[in-house]
C-alpha cells in the first residue's frame, strides 16, 4: 500500500487487503461453487451380495473388482458362460474357449511376456474380431484394478461405441491404448514400440500418469490394499469417458441411461431406457448404437409415466397387443362410462395411462412386452437398481 492509501484509510489496510476471515459476514466475497462431479455412466449396483459395476449404455457387461481373485483351470468351470478374465484374474495362460465362451486376457503367466500384447490391447484385438459382446449377459473378472485391467474393461463395456463410423472413437484412442501397453509389458523405455511421435508418446504418458495419480496416493498413504476398489475403479472410467470420448459425443451417452434390454428371438432387442428426451430424439440415439437389432423402446418418464415406440414396422403382433396384455396387469388401468384410463395408442406408438400414470415397474413393462413378442428365456439384461 502507498503512503497516500495509508493516510486516505487512516493508516488501515484496504478491503482488498484485509484476509477474507476478519471481514465482516456480508463484506465477504462469495466463494466460487464447488465444481460437480462429472457425470457417470456406470453404476455401482449389488448382486448376490457383490458390489459391482455396469454402464448404462451396456447394461448386459459387468465388471466385478475381486480383491486377490486368482481362479485356476478347475475352478473356471464354476463360472458361468460369458465370463471375461482380465490381466491375472485366472492363474494360467491367457485362452480363448469358444465352446465355454470363457477368455483369458493375461499377459503373465504361461506366455512369452515380451512377445505378448498388454490386456488393454488385447481387449481391442478381442472386439475387432467381433467377440458378440451384445449377445446374452457378459461378465468381466478384475483381481486388482490397476490402468492396463481397467483400461481393457472400458475397451469392452463400450466396444459398441468404440466401432461406430468405421471405428473413429477407437482410432483416437488407441495411442493411449498403445502406450499403456507398452509401458505395462516392457517398461517406460520401449517408447519406439509405440511407433508414436514423441510429442504424442509424451502426451499420452501424462494421461497415464493423472489416471494413475488417485491410486499412486493411496499407495503413498499405505492405504492401496484396503481401499475401495469399486468406487476407484469407477471414478477411473468415468475419468477414462471424459478423456478418450469426444465432448458431444460423451453428452449424447449421458442423454440416454439404459435400465435393461431384453433379446426375442431373430436377436431383435426391446430397450427400456429413461431419458428427457423425446421418444423420436431417444429412437435416433438407439438406432445409431444398435442398427436393425432395435425392435421396441420401453421410455420411462417417471411417475409411472411410460412411452412405447415399436421401431420394426414388421413385427407381429403389433403395440396393440402390447396394450392389451399391459392394461390387465396394471392395477391403475381401469375404464368406464366416463373415461378411460388404459394404456394404449396407435400400433407402433403409444403409452402409458394418461390420468394416473402406471402402477406397474419398467421392469415389469419390459417383461410383460416380451412375454407378447415370445422373448427368449435367460436372457433379461437387467440393471439393478439397489445402488450402493
Amino acid at each position: 500500500m502507498s503512503e497516500h492509501e495509508k493516510h486516505e484509510n487512516n493508516g488501515e489496510p484496504t478491503p482488498e487487503e484485509t484476509p477474507v476471515e476478519e471481514l465482516p459476514e456480508g463484506d465477504r466475497p462469495d466463494e466460487p461453487p464447488a465444481e460437480a462431479p462429472p457425470r457417470s455412466r456406470y453404476q455401482i449396483v449389488e448382486l448376490d451380495g457383490q458390489r459391482l459395476l455396469v454402464c448404462g449404455n451396456a447394461p448386459n457387461i459387468r465388471l466385478r473388482v475381486e480383491r486377490g481373485l486368482t481362479v485356476n483351470e478347475d475352478g473356471r468351470k464354476g463360472f458361468p458362460q460369458q465370463t471375461i478374465f482380465l490381466d491375472g484374474a485366472f492363474g494360467g495362460a491367457p485362452f480363448y474357449d469358444n465352446k465355454a465362451r470363457q477368455y483369458s486376457l493375461d499377459h503373465h503367466s504361461g506366455c512369452v511376456r515380451a512377445y505378448t500384447l498388454a490386456t488393454c490391447e488385447q481387449a481391442v484385438v478381442i472386439v475387432l474380431q467381433g467377440l458378440p459382446l451384445a449377445e446374452g449377459d457378459w461378465s468381466l473378472h478384475v483381481n486388482e484394478p490397476d490402468i492396463d485391467a481397467l483400461l481393457a474393461a472400458w475397451v469392452l463395456m463400450n466396444h459398441v461405441e468404440l466401432l461406430r463410423e468405421d471405428a473413429r472413437i477407437l482410432r483416437g484412442a488407441m495411442p493411449l491404448i498403445r502406450v499403456e501397453g507398452v509401458i505395462d509389458a516392457h517398461g517406460p523405455d520401449m517408447a519406439l514400440l509405440t511407433a508414436l511421435p514423441q510429442e504424442v508418446y509424451d502426451d499420452c504418458k501424462h494421461d497415464i500418469e493423472e489416471l494413475r495419480a488417485q491410486e499412486r496416493a493411496l499407495r503413498a498413504a499405505g492405504e492401496w490394499g484396503s481401499a475401495d476398489w469399486v468406487s476407484y475403479s469407477r471414478d477411473v472410467l468415468v475419468a477414462l469417458d471424459l478423456l478418450l470420448f469426444p465432448e458431444g459425443f460423451l453428452a449424447q451417452l449421458l442423454e440416454i441411461e439404459e435400465l435393461a434390454r431384453l433379446q426375442l428371438d431373430g436377436g431383435k432387442l426391446i430397450v427400456l431406457c429413461r431419458s428427457h428426451q423425446g421418444i423420436y430424439a431417444v429412437e435416433a440415439a438407439l438406432k445409431s448404437r444398435y442398427e436393425k437389432q432395435l425392435a421396441i423402446i420401453v421410455l420411462e418418464l417417471g411417475d409411472g409415466r411410460f412411452t412405447l415406440r415399436q421401431v420394426d414396422p414388421f413385427l407381429d403382433p403389433d403395440l396393440t397387443a402390447v396394450y392389451q396384455a399391459l392394461n390387465q396387469k396394471d392395477l391403475r388401468a381401469r375404464q368406464d362410462s366416463e373415461t378411460d384410463n388404459l394404456w394404449g395408442g396407435s400400433a407402433d406408438i403409444g403409452g402409458s395411462p394418461r390420468k394416473t400414470g402406471s402402477a406397474l415397474t419398467g421392469e415389469q413393462v419390459l417383461e410383460i412386452t416380451g412375454r407378447v413378442y415370445g422373448k427368449r428365456e435367460g436372457l433379461l439384461e437387467r440393471i439393478f437398481r439397489r445402488k450402493k
